[in-house]
């Protein structure tokens, strides 16, 4: 029982404080706007947007983790097949709707950038993508 109470506290204590969503996503804006000029109605939902999506992500990540810790707890010499397998199942489930929540917020933010704005993220985006025919160091 003493380690639940310790998943809890830990829990708690990795949440972020009341404001810090939106901090981190008025950070993730100011980027944003450096590299494509947003309008003040663009930048205000596209925070609106961080902030909604920061909440579910966080919740998954927090499920996810607790998941991961309980999975660590069944491994030992008497294992429960069964009980792997389903939360291995339900590990497996959680990850596909955090990647699912981390694409969709990608796809809502650029249903608020214009044209132009989406060519220059992906130029940029190639930028700073190792070039494919460059040659590969060896060791």
């Amino acid at each position: 029982m003493k380690i639940w109470k310790r998943i809890c506290m830990a829990v708690v204590l990795s949440m972020p404080m009341a404001g810090q969503a939106a901090s981190i996503a008025s950070d993730q804006v100011a980027r944003l706007d450096s590299i494509v000029n947003l309008n003040k109605g663009q930048a205000e939902e596209i925070e609106s947007l961080l902030v909604e999506s920061e909440g579910k992500t966080e919740q998954l990540s927090r499920k996810i983790q607790a998941l991961k810790i309980q999975l660590g707890q069944e491994i030992g010499p008497e294992f429960d097949e069964k009980s792997i397998r389903h939360h291995s199942k339900q590990l497996g489930e959680l990850s596909g709707e955090l990647t699912a929540e981390t694409a969709l917020l990608q796809a809502r933010i650029q249903t608020v950038l214009t044209e132009d704005q989406r060519a220059i993220l992906l130029k940029r985006a190639q930028q700073m993508q190792p070039q494919a025919g460059s040659p590969k160091h060896s060791q």
